[in-house]
């Protein structure tokens, strides 16, 4: 999708080195990707602007000129920076701001302590990459700090730190980025709770962890109500938490931290299970008995799944019903005066997602033209794109797997070839702008107007099937303009370059794109095709504790805004579905079915 480019990143468990990956990606938008390759420290992949060379480089991303060997020796291939083709900056040499993003987008579950910077190795490899001397030098600055660390984290006879076991970089050592970092209060338990013995699994990998010293409290024996799901509530040293007992056949992946947390992406799923199995006294999550209490920390779960009355909680179920109040139902029979504009994700020099050789950029261009095409022979929708593929137009191919090219131009004034992903993001949504703007000023009323962006998400890959996102109105704002100097070449730019939304009409948007993205998804399960099982349609995309709507939604004046995740190119079994071309044109009948339902009822 647009708003993220992630690589599968291997869990700190003996199952998932079956499928270790050679190379992980972690989106660092507007910035770029943060690129990790097996046997290498991960780097921050950014593309030059016209006129770059490698001391306007340095000054951007590393706030100096004084480190341009250490940035062209980490790439060996370019003899200047070409644009168009991403440059590596490696971590331990950006600026202040940048290391301390791409930091927190890589390891989510590092955190800020009384102490100093608690880290997670993620070891994504397997390799050791991750080196005493390099994190020394990435949050100390210094590489000759490696023996500091060692000796701070009694380690002195490890090569590397050892995956899942927290790093403790003291505070007098750390970056005045890190120092600044607020520290994690810990809550204190209350004074009248009553000690619990709990289980420990069998087997284990790793030491052993300490014996507690201090009586952990019990928990309450309260029931969540979040979707059905029996939960209790109790309190240890560490704060809040609640409790789930495993059932057969369920993992701590799938069924705890996807389900109750709502995390999607490998990184933030193998981070927050690590958390979690801490927190329980879990050493080997491929081990976990039936039944085991699976304590959830309270702040990071899903509000659904919070206790009832719990402010957080109170204030969900508040906006959920307030949103009602805004559904326009509008009836069209079979489209009649409907207008459809179709987006596809990245295109051109941006190929999405990528997972075993798989563009998320070929196939969603594919499903638009099968929607498109099934619209305009069953409907009487009139359909909008917001780009073309130039050899292959929109003609649905015969065929499975597909060639991969990156032929696809976006249909603005003057066409823009995709090469910058920031600028194609932007532009698509100033596009289908102008083009709902125009249909406003002849009369078609916002209510009839739909778009639907089509993308193809790389997540952990015990996710499968469908989701949908809808703009969320509380992260939207209320004016928006893009300061870029290269969108004054575009028209659709010029001619409306600040987008303004009023409060009522963000909370009409969300409720009306809910509205049509339940039905998408409904059609897509009568198609007998997969679901996302926990929370298919969001008002959001959630990355660690960080919330955000995709561009093209956010930015959108469409009253019916939808994003379709089509599928987990990370699954080995959707990622094989999404190369038939028989389940692909099922799932365009599916979108195109859920479009019709919209508007052919009332309910």
């Amino acid at each position: 999708m647009t708003v993220a480019v992630i690589m599968v990143i291997v869990p700190a468990v003996l199952a998932a080195r079956r499928a270790q990956p050679q190379r992980l990606e972690v989106n660092l938008a507007p910035h770029g990707s943060v690129v990790w390759e097996r046997g290498q420290a991960p780097a921050l992949a950014v593309l030059p602007r016209r006129g770059d060379g490698w001391y306007s480089l340095a000054r951007r991303f590393c706030g100096t000129t004084g480190v341009v060997r250490r940035l062209r020796a980490a790439n060996p291939k370019l003899r200047a920076p070409v644009r168009g083709l991403p440059v590596e900056v490696p971590l331990e040499i950006l600026r202040g701001d940048l290391r301390l993003a791409a930091v927190r987008g890589v390891f989510p579950a590092d955190r800020r302590t009384g102490l100093g910077w608690q880290h997670w190795p993620l070891d994504p490899f397997g390799g050791g990459e991750e080196s005493w001397s390099w994190l020394a030098e990435l949050f100390t600055g210094r590489a000759e700090n490696a023996g500091l660390l060692r000796r701070a984290n009694r380690a002195a006879g490890r090569e590397a730190p050892p995956r899942a076991v927290p790093v403790l970089i003291p505070q007098r050592f750390l970056l005045t980025v890190f120092r600044r970092v607020p520290p994690v209060a810990t809550a204190t338990p209350p004074p009248t709770a009553e000690p619990t013995a709990t289980p420990t699994p069998t087997v284990a990998i790793g030491p052993s962890p300490p014996p507690r010293k201090t009586p952990v409290p019990v928990a309450r024996p309260a029931v969540g109500e979040g979707e059905g799901v029996p939960l209790s509530y109790g309190r240890d040293l560490e704060g809040q938490y609640a409790v789930y007992r495993l059932r057969p056949g369920e993992a701590l992946y799938s069924a705890v931290v996807v389900r109750f947390t709502g995390q999607l992406h490998a990184a933030e799923v193998n981070a927050t299970a690590a958390v979690i199995a801490k927190r329980s006294g879990i050493r080997d999550v491929t081990a976990i008995p039936i039944g085991y209490p699976v304590k959830i920390p309270a702040d990071l779960l899903l509000p659904e799944y919070l206790p009832p009355g719990n402010p957080r909680r109170v204030a969900w179920e508040r906006e959920r019903k307030e949103l009602g109040r805004f559904v326009e139902v509008v009836r069209a029979a079979d489209l009649t005066g409907v207008h459809v504009i179709l987006d596809a994700g990245h295109g051109g020099a941006d190929s999405g997602a990528s997972v075993a050789g798989v563009w998320e950029s070929t196939y969603a261009y594919d499903l638009l033209c099968r929607v498109k095409h099934d619209l305009e022979q069953h409907t009487k929708a009139t359909v909008w794109t917001t780009l073309k593929d130039e050899d292959r137009g929109y003609r649905v191919l015969d065929e499975d797997v597909l060639d991969q090219d990156r032929d696809q131009v976006l249909l603005t004034h003057p066409p823009y070839r995709l090469g910058d992903p920031t600028t194609g993001v932007h532009l698509r949504w100033y596009l289908a702008n102008d083009i709902i703007r125009g249909l406003l000023s002849s009369g078609v009323p916002r209510s009839k107007i739909v778009f639907l962006s089509i993308h193809a998400d790389s997540l952990h890959p015990s996710v499968r099937g469908a989701m949908a996102y809808v703009p969320s109105r509380y992260l939207r704002p209320k004016s928006f303009e893009v300061g870029r100097r290269v969108m004054r070449e575009f028209r659709e730019y010029r001619r409306h370059p600040r987008v303004r939304f009023s409060t009522k009409l963000k909370a009409r948007t969300e409720a009306s794109s809910r509205r049509l993205a339940e039905r998408i998804i409904d059609a897509v399960r009568r198609e007998g095709l997969e679901v996302h099982p926990y929370e298919p349609i969001r008002d959001s995309v959630l990355r660690g504790r960080r919330r955000w709507v995709p561009a093209v939604l956010r930015y959108s004046l469409a009253q019916n805004a939808v994003l379709i995740e089509c599928c987990n190119l990370g699954n080995k079994k959707d990622r094989h579905l999404l190369l038939q071309r028989s389940w692909r044109e099922r799932f365009a009948r599916a979108v195109v079915g859920g479009v019709a339902n919209t508007y052919a009822n009332g309910s």
